[in-house]
C-alpha cells in the first residue's frame, strides 16, 4: 500500500467518479484506475462497484475511508509541522549528569529550557562517569553533562566551562583562616573523600599526587552532604567543587582556595559522534555555558568565613 494510492482512492470515493478523481489529483485516468486496482489487490478486497455512470464505495471502501482520511491527515500534519515541531524541540530529550554537577547546575538550566521549550520532555539521569558513558553508547542518553576528561573513540565532549575545586575545613580549623591555604598546611591532614568511582574523586587523588600531598584518607563515601556533614564535626577536611560550596547553607565549616596552586576540573556536554545532536541539547549546551560564565556558581568571599560551630 502507497500513499498516493490512498490520496486516489479518497478522491475517488469524494468524487464518485474515476475520472473527476484523475482531473483532480492531476494524473492520467488510466494511471488512477491502475493504482486502485493495485490498492485492492494489496487489500485482497474490492473497494468499489464500478457503474456506466461512477463508482459507489463497497463495504471494504465504506470502511477504508475513514482510515484513509486519518492516515492523509496525518501525513498532512507531518509535511506542515515537522519543522515547527523540531524548531520547539518536541519530544523527549534524555540528560545525563554526574551526581557532583546535577544538583547545582541541572536545576537551573533544565528550567530555563522549559520555559523556551514547552513541548520538550525533559529526562534527567544522575549517574556516575562510567555509566553515563555506557548508556550514550547504548542510545539510552541524549547527551551528558561530565567532566573532562572523556576518553572514547565513539564519543564527542565539548567543553562547557570550568570550575576549582575549594578545600572545606572545620570551622575552628587553624589553617586557611585568610581564606586561602597552603600546599604545605594541607601535608598530612585527615582527608575525606568521596568513593573512586566518582571522577572527582580521582582528580583530587591526581592533584595529590602531583603535588606530592601525602594525606590520610579517614573517611570515604559516596555523597557530597555527607562530606560537608562530617567536616562541619571537625573530622577531617576535604576538597569539594566551588557550585557546592557556593551553593553550601551550612554551619560549622568554611572555605579556602589553594595558595599558588589552583585546582579546577573541565566541565563538558558528551554525546555520540555518530549521532545528530538534539536541537534542545544544544540550547541547553548554550544555557550552562552562559550559566558558568556569569558567576552564579562562584564562592562569595563571605563564604570562605565560619558558619558557626553545630558542636
Amino acid at each position: 500500500m502507497e500513499i498516493h494510492q490512498l490520496r486516489y482512492f479518497v478522491a475517488t470515493a469524494e468524487a464518485g467518479s474515476v475520472s473527476r478523481a484523475a482531473l483532480r489529483c492531476h494524473v492520467a485516468q488510466p494511471s488512477l484506475s491502475q493504482q486502485l486496482r493495485r490498492l485492492e489487490t494489496t487489500l485482497g478486497a474490492e473497494l468499489f462497484d464500478r457503474q456506466a455512470r461512477g463508482v459507489v464505495l463497497t463495504d471494504a471502501g465504506r470502511a477504508l475511508l475513514p482510515r484513509a482520511r486519518r492516515i492523509l491527515a496525518e501525513i498532512h500534519d507531518v509535511e506542515t509541522n515537522l519543522d515547527r515541531d523540531v524548531d520547539e524541540g518536541r519530544g523527549v530529550l534524555t540528560i545525563g549528569a554526574i551526581p557532583t554537577m546535577a544538583p547545582y547546575l541541572m536545576p537551573p538550566a533544565l528550567g530555563k529550557l522549559r520555559q523556551e521549550l514547552p513541548a520538550c520532555e525533559l529526562v534527567l539521569r544522575e549517574d556516575f562517569t562510567d555509566s553515563l558513558v555506557e548508556s550514550l553508547l547504548d542510545n539510552q542518553l541524549d547527551c551528558a553533562i561530565t567532566s573532562l576528561p572523556i576518553d572514547h573513540e565513539l564519543l564527542r565532549a565539548d567543553e562547557l566551562g570550568r570550575e576549582d575545586l575549594i578545600v572545606v575545613v572545620p570551622a575552628d580549623s587553624t589553617i586557611g583562616v585568610d581564606g586561602a591555604v597552603s600546599l604545605a598546611e594541607l601535608r598530612d591532614q585527615p582527608l575525606i573523600r568521596l568513593e573512586e568511582m566518582h571522577c572527582l574523586s580521582q582528580q583530587v587523588e591526581q592533584f595529590c599526587t602531583a603535588k606530592r600531598i601525602a594525606t590520610q584518607i579517614v573517611c570515604r563515601t559516596t555523597q557530597l552532604e555527607t562530606i560537608l556533614a562530617f567536616v562541619s564535626f571537625g573530622v577531617g577536611l576535604s576538597v569539594v567543587p566551588e557550585m557546592a560550596a557556593a551553593s553550601d547553607r551550612g554551619t560549622g565549616r568554611r572555605y579556602a582556595r589553594v595558595r599558588g596552586a589552583r585546582v579546577e576540573r573541565a566541565i563538558a556536554m558528551t554525546w555520540r559522534k555518530d549521532r545528530t545532536c538534539p536541537r534542545a541539547a544544544i540550547r541547553l549546551t548554550e544555557i550552562l555555558k552562559e550559566q558558568l560564565a556569569s558567576g552564579r556558581h562562584k564562592l562569595h568571599p563571605d563564604s570562605t568565613m565560619p558558619n558557626g560551630d553545630p558542636r
